[in-house]
């Protein structure tokens, strides 16, 4: 039926149509018969194939908007490191041992590990589940799980219990891939470096916020005996910081129920089940054509919505008045723009569903943003464990305080790049350029690590954290150049794609490279060390940057072609709907 009948009425529709345009063109004006009533605009609805005639109202990215996404995902980024600053404790505590117990260090890797385990497995599928029901829900269901899963947490009193919670609250964290997916979503050219950004403003607060609160509020009845004594924080020494992010988290979802709009219209969500999709898509088709092609012929009018009666203004000549009166003979269908003998509506959906830029290019910008975020954590990792090493063997021997302050410089650099810095830097020069600057000053920041090393042993005073300072800096400048540089990107290669999709393997990945990084050079560290104990462990320092640079060259041709593609308005949310 789809072959026989659907197909030809839509091509020979838009041919007739066609026709009476060029009829316009030429100076002539067409007169419906007096019984008929049906206008212009209602001959010239397009008949496309599961599609509405209406295009749905699109949310546009305003202040309010932007600030309820950032807050979401400022929320993730502080449940992902909550528990750093006193997971050994925890543990130490559970296993009813002292915290350098070999089983304490175990137990902690796992612990931490199990949140990147299942942010890589269940990323896609938030991703997916965002294209099928809607980026609002997905968000808010995920924030609600994780909401939940940190009280779960903060009330276990076992080992057994807190995997458990951990775990949950791995499978919930899909909220920064479909964050990136909504704010996409409505952006244009104009507007998305401000947006992608302002994200990365509000994940370095999160950065600085997490570890406050899981330093600060365990263990309360010790430091204010007089408000959490006898009462449950006693008993549960590590609830209160895992509740105080539960009632962030939930004033966070309220505040995104009340304020956030879908951006995926149900016109435009996958369906759960393809084969049966396809069936109401040819069904749907059918019955809209056949409804409309009835109401034009009890109107009067050519069934086919052309009108029967041309008439031809005064002063033209006979052999055009002859042919203007005349029934106009209904041309064949030439080559109609609808797809044709596809044999399934989906399969002629599935030709439009490719990405703009080429599946090259989208692997390539996901190969940059694996590379940045593994080379940073590698990196992290690298940095405190070598600036932890006592002065014995010619460390920087910096304790918790110490480190904890020279990140806070990070932080705080961080943010006042990305609000001053980071958005006219990328409309002078461009996202290839300012990824390339920003790569090139992390890279730096790092290679420079043994001469901070020999400052450090010349100067006893304070000068000798002027070096790390300058580091952390550098590295802050190089975290907001290329974080939502590639978080654009990958947004941008997107498009034609089902974007929840992409950005939660996107997001699986960056986990995966997070995951793996830091045992690794934690790896080479140890084996550096054995050859030299003072050069050895910068080793590590610079395979971390020789291997993550080669990546990043593999992607520049498809970051240059990303870059430049560009993204219109109408473009931002016309991939959901593949």
């Amino acid at each position: 039926l789809q072959e026989i009948v659907v197909f030809p009425v839509l091509s020979l529709s838009h041919q007739l149509q066609n026709l009476d345009d060029v009829f316009e063109a030429e100076g002539f004006h067409a007169k419906m018969a007096p019984a008929s009533s049906t206008s212009r605009d209602e001959r010239s609805v397009s008949l496309m194939v599961g599609t509405a005639a209406e295009e749905p109202r699109r949310p546009k990215l305003t202040n309010k908007t932007l600030f309820v996404l950032g807050a979401m995902n400022m929320i993730d980024c502080i449940n992902a490191n909550l528990l750093t600053p006193y997971v050994d404790s925890m543990v130490s505590d559970f296993l009813n041992t002292t915290p350098d117990d070999p089983r304490v260090a175990g137990t902690v890797g796992l612990l931490v590990g199990l949140y990147s385990l299942c942010e890589v497995v269940f990323s896609p599928l938030w991703g997916m589940l965002s294209d099928r029901v809607g980026r609002k829900p997905a968000l808010l269901t995920g924030l609600a799980g994780a909401t939940c899963a940190a009280v779960m947490f903060g009330l276990g009193k076992d080992l057994t219990t807190v995997f458990i919670a951990r775990g949950l609250d791995g499978f919930f964290c899909g909220n920064m891939g479909v964050t990136r997916t909504y704010l996409g979503e409505i952006v244009d050219a104009s507007t998305e470096a401000k947006g992608f950004s302002f994200l990365s403003v509000c994940f370095s607060l999160g950065l600085f916020i997490g570890p406050i609160l899981g330093g600060e509020l365990v263990y309360p009845a010790k430091f204010a005996p007089q408000i959490f004594a006898d009462t449950i924080f006693e008993t549960h020494p590590f609830l209160l910081p895992n509740l105080t992010y539960a009632i962030f988290a939930a004033i966070s979802w309220t505040i995104g129920a009340c304020f956030l709009e879908e951006t995926l219209p149900k016109s435009e969500r996958l369906p759960w089940c393809p084969r049966r999709a396809e069936g109401n898509s040819a069904r749907t088709a059918s019955s809209s054509t056949f409804s409309r092609m009835a109401s034009r012929a009890s109107s009067g009018a050519d069934p086919m919505g052309m009108p029967r009666v041309f008439t031809v203004p005064e002063g033209e000549d006979e052999d055009e008045e002859q042919e203007g009166t005349q029934d106009v003979e209904q041309p064949r269908a030439a080559q109609p723009t609808v797809p044709a003998r596809t044999g399934s509506v989906s399969a002629a959906l599935q030709q439009a569903a490719r990405p703009a830029v080429g599946y090259l290019a989208l692997v390539q910008v996901i190969a940059a943003y694996c590379a940045v975020a593994g080379y940073t954590s590698g990196a992290l990792q690298l940095f405190v464990v070598i600036i932890a090493l006592p002065q014995s063997v010619h460390g920087f021997s910096l304790g918790p305080a110490q480190i904890g302050a020279l990140q806070n410089v990070s932080a705080v650099t961080l943010m006042i790049w990305q609000l001053f810095v980071y958005e006219p830097l990328v409309k002078r020069f461009g996202y290839l350029k300012v990824i390339i600057f920003g790569w090139t000053l992390g890279a730096l920041a790092y290679g420079l690590f043994p001469f901070y090393d020999i400052w450090y042993s010349t100067d006893n005073g304070f000068g000798r954290y002027v070096p790390l300072c300058f580091m952390q800096m550098l590295v802050a400048a190089a975290g907001g150049c290329c974080f939502p540089t590639v978080f654009t990107l990958v947004n941008r290669a997107a498009t034609g794609l089902a974007r929840g999709s992409v950005n939660g393997w996107a997001n699986s990945s960056g986990a995966l490279s997070r995951a793996l990084l830091p045992p690794a050079v934690s790896y080479v560290l140890t084996w550096g060390q054995t050859i030299n104990q003072y050069w050895g462990r910068y080793l590590a320092v610079y395979i971390n940057i020789i291997v993550a640079t080669s990546v990043i060259i593999f992607a520049i041709p498809g970051i240059r072609k990303v870059g430049a593609a560009g993204v219109k308005p109408e473009d931002a949310v016309r991939g959901a709907g593949h």
